[in-house]
C-alpha cells in the first residue's frame, strides 16, 4: 500500500511548483496548491489517479488581517489505501472564490455551501449555491472574525 507521503511526491511529480513540498505535522501530510483556480484539477488527479475517493471534510481559515484572507482546507482519504493527506489553498478577499470539486466529490456540494454560509467563500459551478446553516435573509457570514453580531441577536 502506497504511504501519504508517497502519493504527496506523486502529486508534486505532476503538478511541480503548482504543490509545494508536503509537509508533516504529527503524523499528518499536507500540501499547498498554490493556484486557487486549479484546485478542482488537483483534487481530480487525486481521486482518479491517486485513490483518494473520499473528501473527509473541506473547511475554511480566516487569516483576518493577512493577505491572502481565506485558507480552504481539503481533507482526502483513500478507502483502498487508508491513506490522509490535505491540501491547502489560499484565496485573497477580494476574489473569496473558488472552483467547485462537488463535481469530484458530491459530498463537497454540502461542505461548500456551509463554507458559503459560514464565511462567504463562493464556489465557481457549485450546482446549489445558498445557505445550508442559515437563513437566506442573514446579514452577513458569523465565522469571519470581523463579523459582526446583528443587533436583533444581542442579549439573547
Amino acid at each position: 500500500m502506497p504511504t501519504a507521503v508517497e502519493l504527496a511526491g506523486r502529486l508534486r511529480e505532476k503538478f511541480g511548483d503548482l504543490v509545494a513540498e508536503p509537509k508533516e505535522f504529527r503524523g499528518e501530510i499536507s500540501l499547498q496548491v498554490g493556484d486557487a483556480g486549479r484546485i478542482a484539477e488537483v483534487c481530480l488527479f487525486a481521486r482518479d489517479q491517486l485513490g483518494f475517493d473520499y473528501l473527509i471534510d473541506l473547511s475554511s481559515i480566516d487569516n483576518y488581517g493577512s493577505d491572502p484572507r481565506w485558507t480552504v482546507v481539503y481533507e482526502l482519504s483513500g478507502i483502498g489505501h487508508g491513506a490522509h493527506l490535505r491540501l491547502r489553498v489560499d484565496v485573497s478577499e477580494e476574489k473569496s472564490e473558488l472552483p467547485t470539486v462537488s463535481t469530484v466529490w458530491p459530498t463537497a456540494d454540502w461542505h461548500e455551501r456551509e463554507a458559503y454560509d459560514m464565511v462567504g467563500i463562493t464556489f465557481a459551478g457549485h450546482p446549489d449555491h445558498r445557505r445550508i446553516l442559515l437563513p437566506e435573509d442573514y446579514p452577513g457570514h458569523p465565522l469571519r472574525k470581523d463579523f459582526k453580531v446583528p443587533e436583533f441577536y444581542q442579549g439573547m
